[in-house]
């Protein structure tokens, strides 16, 4: 947690030094009691924070193969660095293309960690979802990711993408 928090931080501080000269100040005469987040960082290991931040972004950004192995062993892996996001792209682009029912899903990704009715009521539809943890990327790398898998009323995949929870 204590990275995670070092993470935002960071990002935080990275941000707001966009800022112009006169948007900060006028963000200080707003709120007297800011301290900023350059004093907050200065209690920090700012070299540690920048390295666990660099490494973060290059996690983010590794692509490997689709390896059914590496991915099945990590099925009910609670780790922040699942090694599955990494496959994502290859898996999306060359393995979940296809025509695919969900029989099929299963014998490739293994059995879902949940699965899900959602109702859309711009769709007015209930989706069948299929939920693979794949670690906790996005964003500030808080929140596990999910790839989603959604199947028609046939079982048939008719959509893919990943979301937060």
């Amino acid at each position: 947690m204590k990275n995670a928090i070092t993470i935002l931080l960071l990002t935080l501080h990275l941000v707001s030094c966009g800022q112009s000269k006169t948007e900060k100040e006028t963000e200080s005469k707003k709120d007297s009691t800011n301290i900023g987040f350059g004093s907050i960082l200065k209690n920090m290991d700012n070299e540690k924070a920048e390295k666990e931040y660099k490494e973060f972004l290059k996690r983010r950004e590794l692509k490997i193969k689709f390896d059914q192995k590496e991915w099945l062993k990590h099925s009910d892996d609670g780790n922040h660095k699942n090694p599955r996001w990494n496959m994502l792209s290859d898996l999306r682009e060359n393995y979940l293309n296809k025509e695919l029912n969900k029989t099929q899903v299963i014998n490739l990704l293994g059995k879902p960690f949940e699965l899900e009715k959602r109702y859309v009521e711009s769709e007015n539809n209930t989706l069948n979802l299929m939920l693979y943890p794949v670690g906790a990327y996005s964003g500030f790398g808080i929140d596990f990711d999910f790839l989603v898998i959604s199947l028609d009323k046939n079982d048939k995949k008719i959509k893919v993408w990943v979301e937060q929870h």
